[in-house]
């Protein structure tokens, strides 16, 4: 995996990229606590026809992952942009998942102020917690989630490489389309660099998805980029109503909900994603 991509200095972080083909960018933002990894399969359908841009955000997978550093969605989406000026991007289609889903919206919002340093073509979102408040919270995130609990939830991300892959399985509804081989790389990419000690650090994104909830969301709702709404109807976390609750708030997205899998839709699906990716960023290329 290491093989297939590259590191690009950014500020003072060494960032792994994954690009794949020639043509218009799609950039793909990944989620907590995975990695770009999750993208692997969906960039190598796409890669034919566009270029694939996948990377690991500060704090994930072959990217560095300081130990003096805060993890801010803020300062992750600064990263994306620094990346796309380090690549000599100026447009692209933007596919989220999960934590980067706010990210994403973060972005739109920069756009919406007039000081994104690249244009956003169109946004596709993948199952994500923007409407936080309606969350099922796993065991693991219940942890997480208070200050006065991060002392335990340090003690268990310790023990936690031989457990990472069982984890992600439980919150699928295919697992069986995590390979051996994806497993291995999966686990080796979440303690590089001691990663799997920053998840609490890196957890903490979650408050501001609460204290930012009118910003992130009201920019997908004012932007007019083109927004599409990919949505696993058997997420456990991020459930089907709230894709039905996010789609009813942006009423001129195009949505689509996946019958029969989980929370790793990138993963357990990603014919589906890349389908859906392609014909609407054609259809969206064609009418500009």
């Amino acid at each position: 995996w290491l093989a297939q991509g590259h590191h690009v200095e950014v500020g003072d972080q060494r960032l792994f990229v994954v690009e794949r083909g020639t043509g218009p960018v799609i950039l793909f933002i990944h989620g907590f606590p995975t990695s770009g990894y999750d993208w692997n399969a969906v960039t190598t359908v796409l890669s034919d026809r566009f270029h694939c841009i996948g990377f690991d955000l500060p704090g994930f997978g072959l990217s560095d992952k300081p130990v003096a550093y805060s993890y801010s969605l803020f300062q992750q989406a600064d990263v994306v942009e620094a990346l796309l000026v380090a690549l000599r991007v100026d447009r692209a289609h933007v596919v989220s998942h999960d934590m980067g889903t706010s990210v994403h919206t973060e972005l739109l919002a920069r756009s919406l102020e007039g000081r994104l340093s690249f244009s956003v073509e169109t946004s596709t979102f993948l199952n994500g917690s923007m409407l936080k408040g309606m969350a099922a919270l796993t065991s693991f995130q219940e942890l997480l989630e208070p200050p006065s609990r991060v002392p335990e939830a340090l003690e268990l991300c310790r023990d936690m490489p031989p457990a990472y892959i069982p984890g992600l399985k439980k919150l699928m509804c295919r697992p069986e389309m995590v390979s051996d081989d994806d497993a291995t790389v999966a686990t080796e990419v979440l303690t590089y660099q001691n990663g799997h000690l920053r998840i609490p650090a890196v957890y903490s994104y979650v408050r501001e998805r609460y204290l930012h909830t009118q910003r992130w969301l009201g920019a997908l709702e004012a932007t007019e980029v083109p927004i599409q709404i990919i949505w696993a109807s058997g997420d456990p976390v991020a459930i089907e109503a709230m894709g039905d609750a996010l789609a009813a708030r942006i009423p001129r997205a195009v949505y689509t909900k996946v019958p029969d899998v989980g929370h790793f839709l990138p993963v357990e699906a990603p014919e589906i994603v890349a389908g859906r990716v392609r014909s609407f960023v054609s259809a969206a290329s064609t009418r500009a």
